[in-house]
């Protein structure tokens, strides 16, 4: 013991008075400064906690200016969660802080650069309402889609050359708007990893190109029924699908 009130006689006797002063107990301290801020609640425990004595050869508690270090062994690694938040910036804190106790007794300095700002998602005014009728016009837009598809492949008579080229178009119209629900549903109700939502961005952006590349088949398709009438130089539905869908 005469060793731990040489190393904090100091700490203790600056405690000592300051719990005389206002007549507080060491409990009473501690909850009064914890009604400051968490960094001083932070200090109040490291303050405290040089009242335990210290693992001999190791560090003492200390406070960085943001957390408390208990007390650890020589040459050991501490690791404390990051701080929730630090002046209304708030941080991850599943991420880590960690702090070297050298072998002779001292520690290092702090390493922060594991803790990672949290960027809130911030939604704009009047977004839930264009989203919820964006939602809306494309559930109509696919039903109406799948209707017409019904009809064109069902009744034969409509099978030819121009009506395979509509419901091809329809067929791009329909997997857009099957991907892009699909993606906001995702978005909205589940927590999708990194691939998941690559995987749907690139395919939704696919079919959006390919939207684009059947109206030019469309009217390409046109341009050979009007302008080339009168020639023998036909293009076949291969083609037309090779670059409707880019294969």
């Amino acid at each position: 013991m005469e060793e731990l009130t040489g190393d904090i006689s100091p700490t203790v006797a600056e405690s000592s008075n300051f719990f005389s002063e206002f007549n507080l107990t060491r409990e009473q301290t501690i909850q009064l400064i914890s009604h400051l801020n968490g960094s001083m609640s932070e200090y109040a425990k490291c303050l405290m906690d040089k009242f335990v004595p210290a693992i001999v050869g190791g560090c003492k508690s200390d406070f960085d200016g943001l957390l408390c270090w208990n007390g650890t062994e020589a040459n050991t690694l501490s690791v404390l969660p990051c701080v929730p938040e630090i002046k209304g910036i708030k941080y991850n804190t599943s991420h880590n802080v960690s702090r070297w106790c050298h072998g002779n007794g001292t520690w290092n300095i702090t390493d922060y650069t594991e803790c990672r700002e949290v960027h809130p998602m911030v939604i704009p005014q009047g977004a839930e309402i264009t989203t919820t009728i964006y939602f809306v016009g494309y559930i109509s837009s696919l039903l109406a889609l799948i209707i017409a598809m019904w009809i064109f492949l069902y009744f034969k008579d409509l099978r030819c050359l121009r009506n395979v080229i509509h419901t091809n178009l329809m067929c791009t119209y329909i997997l857009t708007d099957l991907f892009w629900i699909l993606t906001l549903t995702l978005q909205i109700f589940a927590d999708i990893n990194l691939a998941t939502c690559v995987f749907l961005i690139t395919f939704l952006n696919y079919f959006i190109l390919t939207n684009f590349f059947w109206m030019f088949v469309e009217g390409l398709y046109l341009y050979m029924l009007v302008v080339q009438t009168f020639t023998g130089e036909n293009i076949t539905l291969r083609v037309y699908a090779t670059i409707g869908w880019g294969k």
